[in-house]
């Protein structure tokens, strides 16, 4: 993987299959997934580069640090509870204003954004697809890297494809039928990814 920040990192190794994405950064990844597990890895491999990293996530932070090694990591719960390290969900302004607050603290900075059907759920779509722009603009001119997994089976092909219209998309395939694409293909733009392990 290239980061482009004058380091290289190794060919990543995403659900038993080895595989080579030119990560850059100033790029929003749009990663199309059931479950978080290859945008996780990127983003841990970000990571590993020297970068600091923020995760924001529906998943309550103790039960995520002891499933991955993100201790050097802020990580903000999505959650209607009151606390330190906490955001109301349908408060996108002052999410956005930390993770802007965080990139621009940061020289080299990988955010994940584990939660955007929540925040859809909670907010209006339209809404959130100019948080996402917004988000793109803050990733653009910090030059930094935003991973951002969604379930394409929780929007609607309208909304999914509104989304792919301005991020790079990333699509891990568990579809082991298509063994005769190369396992690694960058046709439109896309990058597809072999999944081999069983959901």
């Amino acid at each position: 993987m290239s980061l482009g920040w004058d380091a290289w990192m190794p060919s990543a190794l995403v659900s038993g299959a080895t595989f080579s994405v030119d990560i850059r950064p100033g790029n929003v990844y749009l990663v199309e997934e059931r479950r978080p597990k290859v945008s996780y890895e990127l983003f841990e491999q970000v990571l590993s580069s020297g970068s600091s990293g923020m995760v924001i996530t529906r998943d309550f932070p103790k039960k995520l640090l002891t499933e991955k090694e993100l201790d050097a990591c802020r990580i903000v719960w999505l959650t209607n509870l009151v606390g330190e390290g906490r955001i109301n969900p349908t408060a996108v302004g002052i999410l956005m204003s930390q993770v802007r607050a965080f990139v621009e603290s940061q020289k080299r900075t990988v955010v994940i954004m584990d939660g955007l059907e929540y925040l859809v759920s909670l907010n209006t779509y339209d809404r959130m697809l100019q948080f996402m722009h917004q988000l793109r603009d803050i990733v653009v001119t910090n030059d930094c890297i935003l991973v951002v997994p969604i379930d394409p089976r929780t929007m609607s092909e309208r909304e999914v494809a509104l989304l792919e219209r301005s991020l790079e998309v990333i699509i891990p395939r568990a579809d082991l039928e298509l063994s005769d694409e190369p396992m690694l293909g960058t046709t439109s733009g896309e990058i597809r990814l072999l999944d081999v392990e069983p959901r």
